[in-house]
């Protein structure tokens, strides 16, 4: 059996925060998870290491603490949530981008979509993403990579996926449901309840904010794991969407594993599962909930171009504490 990721965050695997603010693609595991977060006001301080569009806290108003966390590794996508925090300067920006670089003269949908699609391949090519050396708060290079972002097949990563950013019947660019909620302010508060962005390895953050009063949810890219491969076959325990290490490779999900288990924070893990996951975070010592989930719930559940249903896949989520009391399970 194989088990196929499809869900959020990291360089290969970001989901639009821009126009979908929700990173956890399948709402009914998003509330399943809120569900389970402390709210007696024990937590003072939550962060998620892959924050991406951090849907777990966007998408639930009861969440409300201290401090606030926000860190992604694509700092493309840190840079836009922080402009998104100021949504009347970056509305500026965006406006002036849709009538410059978005402008055309063109009116037939089908040019409008040509038009479109040279214009994201063009920026997808070129060394725009790849360029991180800028600093946070960059508003003319948040609207390009919003543009991007919106854009991508299923609202991924936009290197390596299709355009998808236009929408020929409603003759409307996919960039303009971001703009619709910066104007209606739809996160604006939950935004400006963040006071640290962060672009930088997990374990570094982790350890820096670590303590009692601290809760952690952790999303990383998954492992794609495929029972069909013998035990020495490298394809048999792989990562989505990169072979390169540095991006999230098998060492940093053992890194990761390693690092929960010796934290004092409480803190909450999704997965699919793969034998690793077990034997460092073992059912006889954590509590493990399952959910079935759609797999690419990004579409509602379905392909857009098939119109087929999407496989269902079960999703674990781990933690250290007992939800019904808000106690770590051991000390």
């Amino acid at each position: 059996m194989v088990y196929d990721i499809n869900i959020n965050n990291y360089k290969e695997k970001i989901m639009a925060t821009t126009a979908y603010f929700g990173g956890k693609s399948s709402k009914v595991f998003r509330d399943f998870i809120n569900a389970k977060i402390p709210k007696d006001g024990s937590v003072k301080k939550y962060l998620e290491p892959f924050s991406g569009s951090m849907g777990t806290y966007m998408d639930d108003k009861e969440l409300n603490f201290d401090s606030v966390i926000y860190n992604d590794k694509n700092r493309h996508q840190v840079n836009l949530v922080k402009c998104c925090s100021e949504p009347e300067e970056f509305l500026r920006y965006l406006y002036k981008f849709r009538e410059t670089v978005l402008k055309t003269e063109l009116t037939d949908p089908l040019d409008k979509w040509d038009f479109y699609k040279a214009l994201y391949r063009k920026y997808v090519k070129n060394d725009f993403l790849d360029n991180m050396d800028f600093e946070l708060g960059d508003y003319k290079k948040a609207s390009m990579y919003a543009f991007l972002i919106t854009s991508s097949f299923s609202a991924v990563y936009p290197r390596g996926a299709g355009f998808s950013g236009y929408n020929k019947v409603k003759d409307r660019l996919k960039l303009e449901v971001l703009i619709n909620k910066l104007e209606k302010n739809k996160y604006t508060d939950k935004l400006k309840s963040i006071d640290s962005f962060n672009n930088i390895d997990f374990q570094e953050l982790i350890s820096e904010h670590d303590s009692d009063e601290t809760y952690i949810y952790l999303d990383p890219p998954y492992y794609r794991y495929d029972e069909t491969k013998g035990e020495d076959d490298a394809k048999r325990l792989f990562w989505y969407g990169s072979d390169d290490e540095d991006v999230f490779g098998p060492s940093s999900h053992r890194r990761l594993l390693d690092l929960l288990k010796g934290l004092k924070s409480r803190w909450s893990l999704s997965y699919y599962y793969f034998p690793l996951l077990e034997e460092i975070l073992p059912k006889d010592k954590y509590l493990w909930f399952e959910k079935e989930v759609n797999r690419s719930s990004a579409h509602g559940g379905k392909n857009h171009v098939s119109g087929k249903k999407h496989e269902t896949g079960t999703e674990i989520l781990i933690l250290n504490y007992d939800p019904e009391t808000g106690e770590r399970l051991f000390k």
